[in-house]
């Protein structure tokens, strides 16, 4: 009697290999996609709100100042442990995106200016920092942390993307550059 359990358990075990198997390609086929999925084209496209909040440069920073040229707003915290994960790759994009038709800001949503300061220190961010410590970017509609938007330059919101990304991932970059109407550089 002891003899056929255990030869059930070994089949189920195999049908959960043999499924793993079979699942495990598609699996990783919609996790490596993920970095360019959940990306959301705004359209019609709407009006970024405007800011002036302080920078870890020591001046205060509003959205005007960079009108006129595609902006990437992430908006993220020090105690956000997808928003941590992701900042690697977001310098890395900015390296490969930066140029005159092209800025990026993270906007660290809520105290402090001093733990945002040590944490682009920490990771070598070169990409503009502002704070919001009050929370008062409302209009923003952020869903959660992290939340990305690619504003035009004529100041309006054409996509957004809620929670973390690969953000030099080859399909992103590529996406973005699509948005931008640029060719790969």
């Amino acid at each position: 009697m002891r003899g056929r359990p255990r030869r059930r358990g070994r089949r189920a075990a195999a049908a959960r290999v043999a499924a793993l198997v079979v699942a495990l390609p598609l699996v990783l086929s919609v996790a490596l996609a993920w970095g360019a999925r959940g990306v959301t084209e705004l359209d019609p496209p709407r009006a970024a709100p405007g800011f002036d909040l302080p920078g870890l440069d020591g001046r205060m920073h509003g959205l005007e100042e960079f009108r006129g040229r595609y902006l990437l707003v992430n908006f993220w915290a020090v105690w956000c442990a997808p928003c941590r994960q992701e900042m690697p790759s977001m310098e890395r994009a900015y390296g490969r995106l930066r140029g005159p038709d092209f800025e990026m800001l993270a906007i660290h949503v809520g105290p402090t200016l001093e733990g945002a300061r040590q944490y682009a220190k920490e990771l070598g961010l070169s990409f503009p920092i502002l704070v919001d410590e009050d929370m008062a970017l409302t209009s923003w509609a952020v869903r959660g942390l992290p939340t990305t938007f690619l504003v035009d330059p004529a100041g309006r919101i054409v996509m957004e993307a809620v929670g973390e990304r690969v953000w030099d991932s080859p399909e992103l970059l590529a996406r973005l550059r699509g948005l931008m109407g640029q060719d790969e550089r």
